[in-house]
C-alpha cells in the first residue's frame, strides 16, 4: 500500500517544485485563526504542517535518527584516528563536539515544528467546534490536538535527550514577543509536563485502523502510549546533571515512572492492535519497498518520507553500494556503521544477525557487479536497509542520479517489540526479579529470532534459566541490542541505564580479545573462506563459517579467501587499535577535562547568540 500521510502532505502543499518547497505546507496564517480552526479540513491542513517538518534532514530525515544516535556499542560513525574529532558528525559521535560544529543545526527547525504544534493546539482549544453539538467533529478535533501534543512531545524529548536542559515553550509566540527568549528548563520538569500532555492525548487519539487513521504514518493511540513509556523510563533513568562536577544521577521517584511505563505497555499488549510480524526480516523488506504494514502494525509510528524527496535511510545507513552499472549511484559513506564485535555478539543461530549486520559491500572502486567482504572490523554496515529490496521506480531514479536523492524509506520511531521489552524490563525492576509476564514478553521477542528447531533451547530454556533481577536485566540489555541495531535506540538505552561508558569500553576490550584470539574469541579464524553463487554476484552466506578457525578450503578452487580478524597483520593491528582507543573518547574526563559520561551535545554558537543572553553552554563546553 502506498504512503498515506506523505501523499496528504503533498496534496496540501503549495508546490512540489523542490524538497524545500513542498515542505512549506500551506500555512494557516494565510487564513485567520478563527477561520482555520472553525473548519475540520483547515485544521487538518494546519496539523499536516507539523508533520511536514518531521521529514527535514535537520529533524527526522537525518539528524535525530542518524547523526545524533551514535556512538554506542552497536552504532558507530565511520572514523579514523585523524577524523574522529572533526567538526562534523564524526566529532559529535565521538563526543568531541564543539559549539561551532556544523552538525548542530537541528535547533531552529525543531523549534519551528514546536511552534506549529503550539499554534495548532491553541487553535483547536479555541475552536467553536468544541463548543458545538456535533460529537463527530468534536472527537476529530480532539484527536488532531492529541496528534499535535504527541508530535511536540516527541521533538522535545529528542532535544532534551541530546542537549539536556532546554527552553520549554508550550504556547504560541505572542505578538509582543514576551515569550520569544526563554532560559533553559530542567529536563525532568519538561518530561513531567510531556507525560501529562501525552496522557491527555491518549484519551482522544484512536487506535490505528480506526476511521481515517489507516496507517502508522500518523500518530495513533498505541504510539502515544509507547512514547509515554519511553519518556517515563528516561525520566526514571540516569543522565549527566548540570550541577558542580557534572555527576551522572538517576531521576527522582524512578519507581513511579516505571509503574507508568509498565501500565502503558500492558494496555498496548492487552488491546492487541499491534503485533509482531512473524518475520523479522520482512519488517524491513516492507520498509525498503515503501510499503505500509496494515496487517500487524508492528511499526507503531513512521516518519513518512517520499521517494526522490526526503529520507536518508538506505543512503546514510544500510548496505554500502559503490557506483555501478546495475544499481547506479553509490550510497552510505560510513555515516552509520557497526562493528565485527556486534556481529559476533549474536547467537550463531539468531536469524536477526544477517538481517541486521552487513559484512559485505556491493561493488568497489572499479565497479565490479558483486558483493565483496568487509575486512575493517569498524566498517560493518546495517543490512536492514538495502537498495536491492527497493522497487523499479527507485532503481530508475538511482541509475540516473549523480548525487544523493531522497530514498523515501520511512523512519520508524517505535516498534511493538520495544513495547514488549519495556514491559519485561519494568516487570523485572518493579518486582525485584522476572515475573511470568516479563518472561513471556521476552520469549515473544526471541521466538521469531530462531527456527522452530532451536526454540526449545534458545528461547524457552534460555529465558527460564535467567535467575534473579540482575541476570534478567542483563538479558534485556542484550536483547535490546540484538533487536534494535541501527534503529537509534541503543545509545539512549545505555544512557538511561548508566551503561554508556562501560559498554563502549567493553567493545574496546572485545576488539582486543578478538584480534588476539583470547577468551570468547579463541575460535577466531585467521582466514575466512567464501564462494559466490552461480552468477558470481552474491556471496553464499550460509556457507561461510565465521566460527571455526580450523577450516581450510585452500584446495577447493570454488572458494576464495581473505585474511580475517584472527590473522590480522601487525600494521592493521596498530591502525585499528588506534581507532578503538579514540572511539567515543570524548566521554572520558581524562580527554574532555571536565567529567566522565559527557554525552550531551553543546548548544551551537548560533543558538546562544540568538538567545538574547538567556542561554549558555554548560558541562565545560
Amino acid at each position: 500500500m502506498k504512503k498515506i500521510i506523505y501523499l496528504l502532505i503533498v496534496a496540501f502543499s503549495m508546490t512540489v517544485v523542490s524538497c524545500e518547497d513542498f515542505l512549506n505546507t500551506q500555512s494557516p496564517s494565510e487564513l485567520t485563526p478563527e477561520v482555520t480552526y472553525s473548519s475540520v479540513v483547515y485544521t487538518e491542513n494546519a496539523l499536516l504542517g507539523v508533520y511536514a517538518k518531521l521529514i527535514l534532514d535537520k529533524t527526522y530525515g537525518a539528524r535525530f535518527p542518524l547523526n545524533y544516535a551514535t556512538n554506542s556499542d552497536v552504532e558507530i560513525v565511520g572514523a579514523d584516528a585523524t577524523s574522529y574529532k572533526e567538526a562534523k558528525n564524526r566529532g559529535l559521535s565521538n563526543y568531541m563536539g564543539t559549539p561551532s560544529n556544523s552538525s548542530l543545526d537541528c535547533w531552529q527547525e525543531s523549534y519551528a515544528l514546536i511552534e506549529r504544534a503550539n499554534l495548532c493546539i491553541e487553535g483547536i482549544e479555541g475552536s467553536p467546534i468544541l463548543q458545538g453539538t456535533d460529537k463527530e467533529k468534536i472527537a476529530t478535533m480532539l484527536a488532531f490536538k492529541g496528534e499535535a501534543l504527541t508530535l511536540r512531545a516527541m521533538v522535545y524529548f529528542d532535544l532534551l535527550r541530546n542537549f539536556g536542559d532546554i527552553p520549554f515553550k508550550t504556547e504560541a509566540t505572542k505578538l509582543d514577543g514576551s515569550n520569544i527568549y526563554l532560559a533553559a528548563t530542567d529536563r525532568d520538569e519538561i518530561m513531567d509536563t510531556l507525560l501529562v500532555n501525552l496522557q491527555e492525548a491518549e484519551q482522544n487519539v484512536p487506535w490505528v485502523g480506526t476511521g481515517n487513521y489507516a496507517s502508522t504514518e500518523r500518530v495513533t493511540k498505541g504510539f502515544v502510549k509507547g512514547l509515554i513509556a519511553r519518556i517515563a523510563l528516561q525520566r526514571g533513568g540516569y543522565s549527566i546533571r548540570n550541577k558542580p562536577g557534572y555527576p551522572t544521577e538517576r531521576g527522582s521517584d524512578w519507581q513511579k515512572y516505571y509503574e507508568l511505563a509498565n501500565k502503558e505497555c500492558k494496555e498496548i499488549q492487552e488491546n492487541g492492535t499491534h503485533k509482531l510480524n512473524p518475520s523479522y526480516k520482512n519488517v524491513f523488506e516492507k520498509l525498503n519497498k515503501l510499503e505500509l504494514d496494515q496487517t500487524y502494525y508492528e511499526d507503531m509510528f513512521e516518519v513518512a518520507h517520499g521517494l526522490s524527496s526526503s529520507g536518508e535511510m538506505g543512503y546514510s545507513i544500510g548496505v554500502r553500494f559503490y557506483t555501478n552499472t546495475k544499481y547506479g549511484f553509490q550510497n552510505n559513506s560510513n555515516v552509520v556503521c557497526t562493528t565485527a564485535m556486534y556481529f559476533y555478539s549474536f547467537d550463531q543461530e539468531d536469524l536477526r544477525r544477517d538481517a541486521t549486520v552487513a559484512y559485505n559491500v556491493y561493488s568497489n572502486g572499479t565497479g565490479d557487479l558483486k558483493e565483496i567482504m568487509i575486512t575493517n572490523p569498524f566498517g560493518f554496515n546495517f543490512a536492514k536497509w538495502d537498495q536491492r529490496m527497493m522497487g523499479s521506480e527507485f532503481l530508475s531514479q538511482n541509475k540516473q542520479a549523480t548525487n544523493k536523492a531522497g530514498y523515501g524509506i520511512n523512519w520508524v520511531i517505535m516498534r511493538y517489540s520495544d513495547v514488549l521489552l519495556m514491559l519485561a524490563e519494568t516487570e523485572n525492576a518493579l518486582n525485584g526479579g522476572p515475573t511470568d509476564i516479563a518472561r513471556a514478553a521476552l520469549k515473544q521477542v526471541r521466538a521469531r529470532a530462531f527456527s522452530s528447531e532451536d526454540k526449545a533451547i534458545k528461547v524457552d530454556a534460555y529465558v527460564d534459566n535467567l535467575s534473579g533481577e540482575e541476570d534478567f536485566f542483563n538479558a534485556i540489555v542484550n536483547e535490546r541490542a540484538w533487536e534494535f541495531g541501527g534503529e537509534a535506540i541503543r545509545k539512549y538505552d545505555l544512557i538511561r541505564w548508566n551503561l554508556l561508558m562501560s559498554k563502549i569500553q567493553d567493545s574496546r576490550d572485545q576488539f582486543s580479545r578478538m584480534i588476539y584470539k583470547q577468551g570468547e574469541y579463541s575460535f577466531m579464524p585467521a582466514t575466512l573462506y567464501f564462494k559466490y553463487d552461480v552468477a558470481g554476484e552474491n556471496l553464499v552466506k550460509s556457507d561461510i563459517n565465521f566460527y571455526d578457525g580450523t577450516v581450510d578450503k585452500t584446495s577447493d578452487l570454488t572458494y576464495q579467501s581473505i585474511t580475517w580478524f584472527g590473522g590480522m597483520k601487525a600494521s592493521d593491528v596498530t591502525k585499528y587499535t588506534e581507532i578503538a582507543t579514540v572511539f567515543s573518547s570524548g566521554l572520558k574526563k581524562e580527554i574532555n577535562g571536565v567529567a566522565d559520561n559527557r554525552h550531551l551535545y553543546p548548544l551551537s554558537t548560533t543558538t546562544i547568540s540568538d538567545s538574547n543572553d538567556k542561554l549558555k553552554n554548560s558541562y565545560g563546553w
